[in-house]
């Protein structure tokens, strides 16, 4: 029986895995055997971003119904407890870092414009992002509704993001 990639296993493959674990070694240092590797929680969200994916148990049951394709991605099982822990006590300082070492690859090969502007021009946006009081109370936003804000600024060079930042849903643009 022939072997053949997946859509989703060619996306993370843009994620160079040396760098990867240089990284996981860089912030999470010499962790449990037993505990959830970085790789492993990644693949995991990113699944359920790009699926969907509402719950840890709808994670877990997504994943443990492609156990063949997980095991071909390199990561181990995942269980909703342990996925929760280390979303809860991992660093998220490891995310950011690896996003700014994407974002230099895509600003190397992002396309130039045929105009130009004397300065550099930036677009800037905001989104709020709606969450549960119970959840999250420190995000209170009125009384009703608890929210948190995404700014993201857009590089009109690359056409790409070069910042992203989360505050609280009453924090000014």
């Amino acid at each position: 029986m022939s072997h053949h990639n997946t859509v989703f296993s060619q996306i993370l493959k843009l994620l160079p895995r040396h760098e990867f674990s240089v990284l996981a070694n860089k912030h999470d240092g010499q962790r449990r055997c037993d505990a959830m590797n970085r790789w492993t929680q990644f693949v995991a969200m990113a699944t359920a971003q790009l699926t969907g994916r509402a719950s840890l148990p709808d994670i877990e049951s997504a994943l443990a119904s492609q156990k063949h394709l997980t095991y071909h991605l390199g990561s181990g099982s995942i269980k909703r407890t342990t996925l929760s822990r280390a979303n809860q006590n991992l660093s998220s300082g490891f995310y950011e870092e690896l996003f700014g070492k994407l974002y230099a690859r895509c600003q190397s090969g992002s396309p130039s414009h045929k105009f130009r502007f004397k300065k550099k021009l930036f677009s800037l946006d905001a989104s709020l992002l709606d969450v549960s009081l119970k959840v999250f109370p420190q995000a209170e936003y009125n009384k009703m509704k608890g929210a948190y804000k995404l700014h993201i600024g857009l590089d009109h060079d690359g056409l790409i993001p070069a910042f992203a930042a989360v505050t609280l849903g009453k924090t000014g643009d």
